[in-house]
């Protein structure tokens, strides 16, 4: 709290806990894509570039969302290659529902193909989809409640 955006450190977050199997993350073996989604509405107050090109080394596809205020060097910096595909940008919170049909062409394109992993069940995709459909749902519900007023001021590491 009270120590600005620190993306950097959420970043770590994700590498070093999100995507381990005791949070609940699947087996390697097993081939499921890595799916990471940052969102941010302001200049990190920490360094972002290790742990940036950390989670890539790892095999996480990462999307970059920025709102409002967000810094596209930073996005860009966030996101996999190419960028044009992983980096998304709305004006606020409550335009955000616009993203989910961008995002589920880029996590689930036609061809059943994702970052170069194979896709061996539609359910996956349609988990994936699902997923964020209940994310985008829940943070415009925390927008309206005004809970989400000091995203970007420290609490979207928590």
């Amino acid at each position: 709290m009270e120590r600005g955006t620190m993306t950097g450190l959420a970043l770590r977050h994700m590498v070093e806990h999100s995507f381990s199997e005791a949070q609940g993350a699947r087996p390697r073996a097993l081939n499921v894509p890595r799916v990471g989604l940052v969102f941010t509405d302001g200049r990190s107050q920490d360094d972002i570039s290790v742990w940036a090109a950390r989670a890539k080394e790892e095999g996480i596809v990462m999307y970059a969302v920025g709102v409002g205020k967000a810094v596209e060097e930073e996005l860009r910096k966030i996101a996999s290659e190419p960028a044009e595909l992983h980096v998304s940008y709305s004006p606020d919170f409550g335009t955000m529902t616009h993203l989910l049909e961008n995002l589920k062409g880029s996590i689930c394109p036609e061809e059943g193909i994702s970052a170069g992993t194979e896709l061996r069940s539609p359910c996956e995709c349609e988990s994936l989809v699902e997923f964020q459909g209940r994310t985008l749902g829940a943070l415009e519900s925390l927008t309206q409640k005004h809970i989400l007023w000091g995203w970007g001021r420290g609490l979207e590491g928590r």
